[in-house]
């Protein structure tokens, strides 16, 4: 289970579910996607990775009317709230490793993690590697972003 975390963004602060992997973006959820962070089914990916802050702030926003706080005519005022204050203290992801975990009846599931949006990661050489190939334009987005972009399996 995934939830994000709203802080200095009053009156949204608080812990909001967000299931990246089980429940999969509506057209309006893409479509603010889109419209706030620039983002596509198939681009989704970088910006996740790359811990884009306007991204997670979308993410927010759809977490906000899923808990049903704020209505879809809000959504684009509500971003923009986001827009003066910290990016890196304000959204924050956290993922529960104990719901992923398949570890045997002896041993304690891991202890909850705490990823922020907004890391940048170690310092590295760029790799020769061949990236795996491209995923199609066609099909329906929803599964192209939940099959590959969260769990790093992909067909």
């Amino acid at each position: 289970m995934d939830w994000i975390v709203i802080s200095g963004v009053k009156p949204y602060d608080g812990r909001y579910e967000l299931d990246l992997e089980g429940v999969p973006f509506t057209r309006r959820e893409w479509g603010w996607i889109k419209r706030l962070a620039g983002y596509l089914p198939l681009t989704i990916e970088e910006g996740f990775a790359g811990g884009d802050p306007e991204l997670f702030t979308a993410f927010a926003v759809i977490a906000l009317h899923r808990a049903g706080v704020i209505r879809p005519a809000e959504a684009a005022d509500v971003y923009e709230r986001f827009a003066d204050v910290d990016a890196l203290a304000s959204v924050t992801l956290e993922t529960d490793p104990a719901a992923e975990w398949d570890g045997d009846a002896d041993s304690p599931p891991p202890p909850s993690s705490s990823v922020n949006g907004s890391s940048s990661g170690d310092d590295t050489t760029t790799s020769s590697e061949t990236s795996p190939p491209t995923l199609p334009a066609t099909g329906d987005p929803g599964s192209a972003f939940s099959e590959s972009v969260l769990t790093g399996s992909g067909s």
